[in-house]
């Protein structure tokens, strides 16, 4: 399969610097867990107050990119540091959508690395959590000098408007860094992949 990949938005420079080198079934539903207001485990700076059952599950999985790289990618790019307080509320959504994968698919996504599940195979936690994580994005880049409307950008590189050509999922690159990815199928074997780095392993 031909691929064509594309890196965008805030983090652009910042996958740059951080890169070191399916038969399918409808999911089932996470296991549903009593909500949870407090954590036992160290969660990052930019983390709600009430983190959601969701957003805990993710971050037993997930850590939150190394302060020391965000720190020598804002000395680098002041650029890029005056967008990182509108990211980190992006980053809210994706942990919380990341906590809406299955424990089959957290397990697929632990042993090969990746994840992908088409949006006609999304659960109805998961097309929610998609839906705010496109909502977020659209309200904190608002204004910002990159991709305002992330559903804009994923048209424009070939999704159908029901999305019904797309895939999502996450990725592990170069063994630690976690990207959420966006796969547009475009038919005769082209598939145009949008990755956007949100986590370290």
């Amino acid at each position: 399969m031909r691929s064509a990949y594309r890196t965008t938005a805030v983090l652009a420079l910042a996958a740059a610097l951080f890169s070191t080198g399916c038969g399918h079934r409808a999911p089932q539903e996470p296991p549903v867990s009593a909500p949870a207001q407090k954590s036992d485990m160290p969660l990052p700076e930019w983390a709600p107050k009430n983190p959601s059952p969701e957003f805990l599950r993710a971050a037993r999985v997930l850590k939150p990119l190394p302060q020391e790289n965000l720190a020598r990618l804002a000395s680098r790019h002041p650029e890029v540091a005056a967008h990182m307080t509108h990211y980190n509320r992006v980053l809210v959504p994706t942990y919380e959508l990341f906590g809406t994968l299955t424990d089959q698919q957290v397990q697929q996504f632990r042993s090969t690395h990746e994840v992908r599940i088409p949006t006609r195979s999304l659960t109805e936690s998961q097309r929610l959590a998609l839906s705010t994580w496109f909502e977020t994005w659209r309200k904190e880049m608002k204004g910002e000098e990159i991709t305002s409307d992330f559903l804009v950008e994923l048209y424009r590189y070939g999704a159908k408007q029901d999305l019904s050509n797309l895939d999502i999922g996450f990725e592990i690159q170069g063994n630690h860094y976690v990207h959420i990815k966006f796969w547009v199928r475009l038919g005769g074997g082209k598939v145009e992949t949008i990755t956007n780095s949100v986590a370290f392993i």
